[in-house]
């Protein structure tokens, strides 16, 4: 019988992992919806994320689900929750860049846009490390680095994302473009954003377990 209490530890951090890969693909893909060429380009790319983001949402979902269901997790209930729920939060957010990319239909890109999606793209990659480390908490040096890194890249989005603001705010003489410009820079910081709020959940579980 003990083994029906023996925690299925693969079975939830495969969940984390698969949704940490998850968002990676997005951020990719929204880089690429960043620097389509054509109308054609930007909608098949924003089509495919809004798929991934329903594949996040179900699988935040299968981690509530098998969690309420298990005798034992390999952490706190609260923080399988909260983890799973943050990384859905970096899903959420790409998508809402993604979308408002294409309902805005901009006339030119800013090169700013790009180098966001790009950060986005890097912090995704390390959140998927950090995420990845995580099944074995004797790593924690390997996930503090991660955690870093990422703090790194959120701060120089924001250093990226004010000079554009400033920018546009000076230069740009159209009211809507302007809304239009600062609503899309503002979804894409706030994915690097919810990329270092994981990265609290991540260490609160690494300080807790270790």
């Amino acid at each position: 019988m003990f083994k029906f209490f023996v925690p299925k530890n693969t079975v939830f951090f495969n969940l984390f992992n698969q949704s940490a890969t998850n968002n990676v693909r997005m951020a990719e893909l929204l880089y690429k919806t960043v620097s389509s060429d054509t109308p054609h380009e930007e909608k098949m790319h924003f089509n495919q994320i809004a798929r991934l983001k329903s594949t996040g949402n179900e699988l935040k979902h299968q981690v509530y689900t098998a969690s309420s269901r298990a005798l034992v997790s390999p952490f706190e209930r609260n923080d399988m929750y909260a983890l799973a729920s943050g990384i859905n939060q970096v899903c959420d957010t790409i998508h809402v860049a993604a979308r408002r990319l294409n309902l805005y239909q901009l006339k030119f890109v800013e090169p700013a846009m790009k180098d966001i999606a790009g950060l986005i793209i890097e912090a995704s990659i390390e959140l998927e490390k950090g995420v990845q480390s995580l099944g074995n908490l004797t790593l924690t040096h390997d996930v503090s680095t991660c955690c870093k890194k990422i703090r790194q890249l959120e701060t120089y989005a924001d250093q990226v994302y004010n000079k554009a603001l400033s920018s546009l705010i000076h230069n740009e003489t159209n009211c809507i473009e302007l809304i239009k410009y600062t609503e899309i820079l503002a979804a894409l910081e706030r994915a690097t954003d919810k990329c270092e709020d994981t990265t609290d959940i991540i260490e609160s579980i690494i300080v807790k377990n270790a």
